[in-house]
């Protein structure tokens, strides 16, 4: 009894913890060729914005060498519009971990797509319990405007935070 339920606390932040590390990797192998792509084709870079989005927001700063900023630029006369969310669900306490008082922020990696729908979600910082799920299952309901780069909608990834407060 004593290992199985230590396996069923220690699942959950195991799994979220793997599929992070996949996801950074995939990410870092996928971000040093679009870099060496981007170097050839124009020394320019693009700038988003990703702040004050609904009751939780999406995070700033960099990821790994791109630059997300307060407000988009580029040195040419290029329109860029970022991504607008225009509802994003609340993610459900599980009541494991309501008795277990956890709290905290899950960050995921959401994919924005063109045609205006989520694409793959990898969790970046999670929650045990079952909270980075919940955050996860949240995440496939938010709804959004894509990104536009001249009018022409763009595929973009971004990080959200769901932040579990007990009251």
């Amino acid at each position: 009894m004593c290992c199985k339920s230590f396996w069923k606390a220690v699942a959950p932040f195991a799994l979220a913890f793997v599929f992070g590390l996949l996801a950074t990797n995939t990410l870092r192998k996928e971000n040093s060729v679009n870099t060496s792509q981007e170097n050839l084709k124009s020394p320019n870079k693009i700038i988003y914005s990703n702040k004050g989005v609904g009751s939780s927001s999406v995070c700033s700063g960099k990821r790994f060498d791109k630059d997300f900023s307060e407000k988009p630029s580029t040195t040419s006369h290029s329109e860029i519009k970022s991504v607008q969310i225009t509802s994003k669900p609340r993610a459900s306490y599980t009541d494991i971990a309501r008795q277990n008082q956890i709290q905290g922020t899950v960050t995921l990696r959401v994919t924005f797509t063109a045609g205006g729908s989520i694409g793959s979600i990898f969790p970046v910082s999670g929650l045990p319990y079952g909270l980075t799920e919940q955050a996860i299952a949240a995440a496939r309901g938010i709804k959004f405007e894509p990104a536009k780069k001249n009018g022409v909608p763009q595929t973009v990834t971004k990080q959200v935070q769901y932040s579990f407060t007990i009251y």
